[in-house]
């Protein structure tokens, strides 16, 4: 990973962690890898995640604990000529931020922590409310039937690519098309660009 790329602020990597709508868990049995996508949330620095209680990643968990977890927020796809206009295609690019991280996943048996996760997934995904806490009696059968696991890290990293590397010529030329192009997703990662411009 280039330095320039990678982020040790905490609260940088909370922010993607928080907003992020899913990520994607990485776990292996017997030499074969398995990835999927899942909602989650972070809790005290753990990922929670839920879902039923059979079925493959809960059989291959239940052998290998070690997982991996990546999240990304994608930005805009820079083709080569927004870099330069000599024709090589060796510029085209991807701006994003991204954060892995390693550990080992646990089940949750313990009643409350489920309750716990569940409201906390709720807050994160139904931030208007407008339903009954978990805390109540009406879930006891949903909580107790449903799976809840979590991640506890043992590393982490964290990479922005958002040109932060860029020639003060390259920086500019990107950021007149990104305005040219003008979409809602270029406007945003322009503003990326200038956050993060070293």
């Amino acid at each position: 990973m280039k330095k320039v790329y990678e982020i040790k602020e905490q609260t940088l990597i909370n922010d993607i962690l928080n907003n992020a709508e899913f990520g994607t868990l990485a776990i292996c049995a017997d030499n074969r890898p398995y990835s999927l996508p899942l909602n989650y949330v972070v809790v005290k620095d753990e990922i929670f995640v839920h879902g039923k209680k059979t079925g493959k990643k809960i059989d291959i968990m239940k052998t290998n604990s070690y997982a991996s977890f990546s999240v990304v927020e994608s930005f805009s796809t820079l083709p080569s000529y927004f870099s330069t206009d000599d024709g090589r295609a060796s510029p085209a690019t991807h701006m994003y931020k991204s954060v892995i991280i390693d550990g080992h996943t646990e089940f949750i048996d313990d009643y409350d922590t489920k309750a716990n996760a569940l409201e906390e997934l709720m807050k994160k995904y139904q931030k208007e409310g407008g339903y009954i806490p978990l805390s109540d009696a009406i879930y006891q059968k949903i909580i107790n039937a449903t799976c809840i696991y979590k991640l506890v890290p043992s590393s982490l990293s964290a990479k922005f690519h958002l040109g932060q590397d860029y020639s003060e010529e390259r920086f500019k030329r990107v950021c007149v098309h990104l305005k040219q192009r003008g979409t809602q997703k270029d406007l945003e990662t322009l503003k990326m660009l200038e956050t993060f411009r070293v």
